[in-house]
C-alpha cells in the first residue's frame, strides 16, 4: 500500500522489526506446547487532581480522575502504551445497587473527560457516570496533527476561491501520517477493536461489575462491539445515532437525501413554510445538490465572489443537521440552492473562510479520527465509486485514498441475538443516520428503535424528553419504555426570512472562539467609552455639583445629553437586532440577523455620523469629556459597521 500521492511513511530499524516480533513468537510457543501465555499486569487506576472545568465545589466533591494504562499492542509490550484519561463522577444522590453507566464519545477522536465536570445533574439519576478518552482523543491523546484540521480548512478556503485544493489537501494528510509514524505509532495501536478492550480494561481497573453503556455517534460503534465481545460485563446499552458496521452506511447523497426528505416532508404539513417555499421536494434537490459539481454557485463574501461545488455545500449542509434550530433553516438554504441564490447562504457557504485561522483541532483530534477510521472502515481503501462527494472527503476534502498508508484491522460488528437489552436512538434531524430499525434488526429480539422526529444528531441532547428515555430505559431495561412525552416535542420554527450578513456571522464565530476580530474589540472599546465619558462621568459630576443650566453656560448642558442618547442609540441600534436573533430565531445566526429586525441597524452608521459631530463641536467649545463621549459613540459605531453589523446586505 502506497499513501496518495507520495512515499510510504519511514519503516522502522531492523532492529525494532526483530524486537516486534519476538514476544508474540514466544506466545505462539507457549500456547502450541500448552505452556501458560505471559502474564500481563491487570489494569490499574492512577488516581490524579482532576484538571478538567469544574462548575463548582458541590460538584468537584463528587469527581475521581485518573488514567488507566494501557499497552498500545498487547502483542507487543515494547511498542508503548497509551494513559487513559478517565473520570468518575459519583452520583448526587446515589441509589443502591445501581450499577454506573459509561459514557462513551463520538468522534473517532472527540473527547468527554473535560465535559464531566460542567454539570451538577446526573447523567443517569441514582447512577455513577463514568468516561474515558479513546485512543486518540482528548486527554488521552496522543496530540499530534494539531495543524492538519486549520490546513485542510485552508485549502477549503482556496477551493472556494476557485484554487485546486488536492495538492494541499494530500500534502496535510500525508504530514499526519508522517508525523504518526515518526512518534512510533502504527495502525494496529487503534481502532475499535483496540477502544473496546480499553473500556473492559477501565472496568477492571474501577472493580465494577457490570455497568450501562451509553454511545453516542462513534461511541455506538464501540457500545455495539463491546457487547458483541463482552456481554458478561454489560447490563444494558443504549446506541445514540448510530454509527454502524458498513453495510448499514449509507452514502453521503443518500443520507442526506433522506435528511432532506423528512425535512421537506415536515415543511409542506406547515402552512407557513409551504407558502414561503412552494414545489420543494426531495427528487428536485437531489437533482440541483448533484449538479453543483458541473456548475458550482457562486456567493460574495468579503466583497469578493467565490464558487461552491457540490462538496462544499454538501457539506455546509452536513452542518446544520447538528442542532435543531439550523436543521429547520434547511428548507431555507435548499430554495436558495434551488433559485442559485448563493449570497444568500453566503455565511454557511463560507465558513472555510471564516475559520481558516481559527482553532487548530475544532474539537476533533485529526489524529484520532484518521487512525481509527482508516483501521476500522473498508470503504476509506476501496477505489472511489464515482458516486458524489465520500464521507471522508466530507472531513478531510481528500475523495479517495486517504487511508491507502494505514493498514486495515477487524472491522467493529453488531451483537447478534443478545440477551442484554438495547436501545437503538436515531434522530429526525440527522443528515448521517442509517436505518435505525434495520440496525435493531439484525441485532435481534433484545433490540428497540426509536426515531426521535424533533431531535438533531445525539438525541439525547435534544432536551428534557429524550434525556427522560435513556434514564428510564437505563434504570429498566427489560420493562417497555414509556415514549408518551415525544407528543409534547416541540421544533423551533422554520426559518421563512432573513437578512444575510456573513461577516457579522464570521465575527460572532471567532469571538466565541475566543479570537475576536479587531472591529468586535474597537466597536466592546466604544462602547466602554461612551458608558464612562458619556454616562458615569456626568451623572458623577451631577450627583456631586448638582449641575444647572444657568450654572453651565448656554447649552453646554445640551452636549452631555447628546453623548448619552447618541450613545444609547448605537447601542441599542446594534444590540437589539443581534440579541433578538440569537434568543428568538437561533436558526437565523447562522446567516445573519432576523429580516424585521435588520432596519434597527440603521441606528448604528446614524449614531457614529452623530458621535463625530458631537466630539468636533464638543471640542471646539472646550467640553472634553463630552468630545470623548462622541468620540467613544463614533469608535462604537464604525467597529460595528466594519464586524458587519450593517443595515445593507
Amino acid at each position: 500500500m502506497t499513501r496518495p500521492n507520495g512515499p510510504r511513511p519511514a519503516r522502522p530499524p531492523a532492529g525494532n522489526r526483530v524486537g516486534r516480533w519476538l514476544p508474540g513468537l514466544a506466545t505462539a510457543l507457549s500456547l502450541w506446547l500448552g505452556l501458560p501465555a505471559m502474564a500481563t499486569e491487570p489494569p490499574r487506576f492512577t488516581e490524579q487532581p482532576c484538571a478538567i472545568p469544574v462548575g463548582g465545589p458541590e460538584i468537584a466533591a463528587r469527581l475521581r480522575c485518573g488514567t488507566v494504562r494501557v499497552p498500545r499492542d498487547p502483542a507487543q509490550p515494547q511498542a508503548g502504551h497509551f494513559d487513559l484519561a478517565v473520570v468518575v463522577k459519583r452520583s448526587a444522590a446515589p441509589q443502591a445497587g445501581a450499577a454506573p453507566v459509561l459514557v462513551l464519545h463520538g468522534g473517532p477522536g472527540g473527547e468527554q473527560v473535560r465535559n464531566m465536570g460542567r454539570g451538577a445533574q446526573d447523567f443517569v439519576p441514582g447512577r455513577d457516570s463514568i468516561a474515558f478518552d479513546m485512543r486518540g482523543g482528548g486527554l488521552t491523546g496522543p496530540a499530534l496533527c494539531r495543524t492538519t484540521q486549520r490546513a485542510w480548512m485552508a485549502a477549503s478556503a482556496s477551493s472556494l476561491r476557485g484554487d485546486d485544493p488536492r495538492a494541499a489537501q494530500v500534502a496535510a494528510l500525508n504530514a499526519c501520517w508522517d508525523e504518526l509514524a515518526a512518534a512510533g505509532y502504527r495502525p494496529e495501536h487503534f481502532g475499535t477493536e483496540r477502544n473496546v478492550a480499553d473500556a473492559e480494561a477501565v472496568r477492571m481497573a474501577l472493580g465494577i461489575p457490570r455497568w450501562a453503556v451509553y454511545g453516542m455517534s462513534y461511541g455506538t460503534a464501540v457500545a455495539a462491539d463491546y457487547l458483541a465481545r463482552q456481554p458478561q460485563a454489560i447490563e444494558s446499552v443504549v446506541l445514540d445515532s448510530l454509527y454502524p458496521p458498513e453495510a448499514f452506511v449509507p452514502s453521503v447523497r443518500e443520507a442526506q437525501g433522506r435528511a432532506i426528505g423528512r425535512m421537506l416532508g415536515e415543511c409542506a404539513a406547515d402552512a407557513a413554510c409551504a407558502r414561503r417555499f412552494p414545489g420543494l421536494n426531495r427528487a428536485q434537490m437531489d437533482a440541483a445538490l448533484a449538479g453543483l459539481q458541473a456548475q458550482p454557485l457562486d456567493f460574495r463574501y468579503q466583497g469578493r465572489t467565490h464558487i461552491a461545488n457540490e462538496l462544499a455545500v454538501r457539506t455546509a449542509l452536513h452542518g446544520l443537521f447538528y442542532n435543531e434550530a439550523q436543521a429547520r433553516t434547511v428548507p431555507w438554504f435548499l430554495d436558495a440552492v434551488r433559485r442559485r441564490d448563493g449570497d444568500a447562504i453566503a455565511a454557511a457557504l463560507a465558513l472555510p473562510l471564516m475559520l481558516g485561522d481559527g482553532p487548530a483541532d475544532a474539537g476533533v483530534s485529526v489524529a484520532g479520527l484518521l487512525a481509527t477510521d482508516c483501521r476500522d472502515r473498508p470503504r476509506h481503501h476501496a477505489p472511489d465509486p464515482g458516486a458524489g462527494p465520500s464521507w471522508m472527503a466530507m472531513f478531510t476534502g481528500v475523495q479517495a485514498g486517504a487511508c491507502s498508508c494505514w493498514a486495515l484491522g477487524t472491522p467493529p460488528t453488531l451483537p447478534v441475538n443478545p440477551s442484554v437489552p438495547v436501545l437503538v436512538l436515531s434522530a429526525g434531524y440527522d443528515g448521517f443516520q442509517p436505518d435505525g430499525a434495520a440496525v435493531a434488526q439484525a441485532i435481534g429480539p433484545a433490540a428497540t428503535a426509536l426515531t426521535v422526529d424533533k431531535a438533531a444528531h445525539v438525541v439525547r441532547g435534544a432536551g428534557a424528553c429524550p434525556r427522560g428515555l435513556v434514564a428510564r430505559f437505563i434504570a429498566q431495561p427489560t420493562q417497555p419504555l414509556d415514549t408518551a412525552c415525544l407528543a409534547g416535542m416541540t421544533a423551533p420554527d422554520f426559518l421563512l426570512d432573513v437578512a444575510p450578513r456573513p461577516q457579522l456571522v464570521a465575527t460572532a464565530m471567532q469571538a466565541q472562539a475566543g479570537q475576536p476580530p479587531w472591529a468586535a474589540v474597537l466597536a466592546g472599546v466604544g462602547a466602554a467609552g461612551w458608558l464612562l465619558a458619556g454616562v458615569l462621568v456626568p451623572v458623577l459630576r451631577w450627583g456631586w455639583r448638582r449641575w444647572r443650566v444657568s450654572a453651565m453656560g448656554a447649552h453646554t448642558a445640551h452636549l452631555p445629553m447628546a453623548a448619552f442618547g447618541l450613545g444609547l442609540l448605537g447601542c441599542v441600534g446594534l444590540a437589539v437586532p443581534v440579541a433578538g436573533t440569537f434568543g428568538g430565531n437561533p436558526g437565523a445566526a447562522a446567516y445573519g440577523v432576523d429580516a424585521a429586525l435588520a432596519p434597527m441597524l440603521w441606528a448604528v452608521p446614524l449614531a457614529g455620523v452623530g458621535g463625530a459631530a458631537l466630539a468636533a463641536l464638543a471640542a471646539r467649545r472646550q467640553r472634553w469629556m463630552a468630545a470623548l463621549a462622541g468620540v467613544a459613540v463614533a469608535a462604537l459605531a464604525f467597529g460595528a459597521l466594519s464586524m458587519g453589523a450593517t443595515p445593507w446586505a
